[in-house]
């Protein structure tokens, strides 16, 4: 039987509470709405998109407040940053949710979540023949999606009545100078 939201949000919350006493840390008003609106949040989304979420509750709160407890979220099992994309780090709420990883295109940010049985055996596999027991990870793989290849000019390519690519126009003759 799958947890409620509200079921969700209160193991988050306790989860979070017990970390941060552990690290001499307390579960402020302020990180407590931090939680409840990234427990809210479905998907990848950016820190900017968080913080918005804080003021349409009306929930006042800074910034720094914000990039001060995501990383102890992400300590705690709560989210995990997600996609980087340039300068730009998206983050996903992972309390509750099964575990997948991303396929990403680096050209429009299209992303694919996905499972792959294979790829948890072998990092169990690596992490064992180092000695390692493996606590976390994710992986993000990152290429360019059908849409965005699907856009692309492909001067290399046979038209489409299957005759062979024109040869490529003759540059200028060197003039021997050297």
């Amino acid at each position: 039987m799958e947890q409620s939201d509200k079921e969700k949000l209160e193991g988050a919350l306790d989860k979070f509470e017990r970390f941060l006493h552990l690290k001499d840390l307390r579960l402020t008003d302020a990180r407590a709405a931090i939680v409840e609106a990234a427990m809210a949040r479905k998907g990848h989304y950016p820190i900017d998109e968080l913080i918005a979420d804080l003021k349409a509750r009306g929930i006042r709160g800074s910034k720094a407040t914000v990039y001060r407890t995501l990383p102890l979220l992400a300590e705690a099992g709560i989210l995990q940053p997600a996609i980087v994309v340039a300068d730009s780090k998206s983050y996903e709420t992972t309390f509750g949710r099964g575990h997948h990883d991303h396929l990403l295109c680096g050209r429009c940010g299209k992303v694919i979540e996905f499972e792959f049985e294979a790829f948890e055996i072998l990092q169990r596999e690596v992490a064992s023949k180092h000695g390692y027991r493996l606590e976390s990870h994710y992986h993000e793989l990152v290429g360019t999606c059908p849409d965005c290849l699907a856009a692309e000019p492909h001067a290399d390519q046979a038209p489409a009545d299957g005759a062979p690519p024109a040869p490529p126009e003759p540059g200028p003759e060197p003039d021997g100078e050297g």
